[in-house]
């Protein structure tokens, strides 16, 4: 079944239609709705001098190559427009370019947002890539909605996020994690957040910029518990940008340190894979 879509557009100023899309103006009840039927949230900002129309109204066509098949939605959507002189939700969303889309989450958490005009084609993709049950993020999810520098709730979210494969997503809740107030007095949860973040830049291919993230964390408390499973991201993140003299450095402070650790006997795995690798 497809993803359940409410969709709140919302004009600076102005009214206007989308082809194929029945507007109402009541945004509040929307944000209830998606709430309800945990259903993600789209929010179309759109000024009175915005040239052509790139609301939603995306479709698919289904059987007859001719295109006299049947079209759908490519998710259902429960359309909401708010009227001029209405800035509620700029101000929540700090929206000044028009036009503008987010998409949030059923508790109105942003995962994407795209300033300027939307081409279909793009609008679609990034639908595709809306995760379709948000089940697991609901205590998150809520927690978030209400205090948006929570630490905890920005790591889950940003892990949830991860797991659904969008990184660039969880790379900023991450990143926001760590500038948390809280984060300041929580050494534990400020490097599990520090790991998590720098494994998900490994995995998205900036491996510099994951060893900056390592590297941060360890200067800013070199022997508190944690920092062998900090080097191993050290040494992991020199290997991927093929730095080997450099990850054996990062590899003798690991096992100077912590001889004993099971970080430092996979640091010396990978190590040995890589020199493997290069013959």
């Amino acid at each position: 079944m497809p993803t359940s879509l409410v969709l709140a557009g919302v004009f600076a100023a102005g009214l206007g239609k989308g082809p194929g899309i029945a507007w109402s103006k009541d945004y509040t009840r929307a944000f209830a709705e998606a709430e309800e039927r945990r259903a993600p949230l789209l929010v179309h900002f759109r000024g009175a001098n915005c040239g052509r129309t790139t609301v939603p109204g995306a479709t698919e066509s289904r059987g007859g190559s001719r295109g006299d098949g049947i079209t759908r939605p490519l998710h259902d959507n429960v359309p909401v427009l708010v009227g001029p002189g209405d800035e509620t939700l700029n101000t929540r969303y700090q929206v000044i370019v028009n036009p503008t889309t987010l998409f949030l989450d059923p508790w109105g958490n942003e995962i994407f947002r795209v300033s300027g005009y939307l081409e279909r084609a793009k609008f679609s993709r990034i639908l595709q890539a809306v995760p379709t049950d948000f089940a697991p993020l609901a205590a998150a999810g809520r927690g978030l909605r209400e205090k948006p520098d929570d630490l905890a709730a920005l790591a889950a979210v940003a892990a949830f996020y991860e797991s659904q494969r969008l990184r660039q997503v969880s790379e900023r809740l991450y990143e926001r994690a760590q500038a948390a107030p809280a984060a300041a007095g929580d050494l534990a949860s400020r490097r599990q957040v520090a790991i998590a973040r720098g494994l998900n830049l490994l995995m998205m291919g900036k491996a510099r910029e994951a060893e900056s993230v390592f590297e941060k964390a360890l200067d800013a408390a070199p022997d508190a518990p944690g920092s062998d499973a900090l080097l191993l991201g050290v040494v992991n993140a020199h290997l991927e940008a093929g730095h080997r003299r450099e990850a054996e450095t990062a590899y003798r402070r690991l096992q100077q340190a912590y001889p004993a650790s099971p970080y430092t006997a996979r640091a010396r795995q990978n190590l040995e894979a890589a020199r493997s690798d290069r013959r």
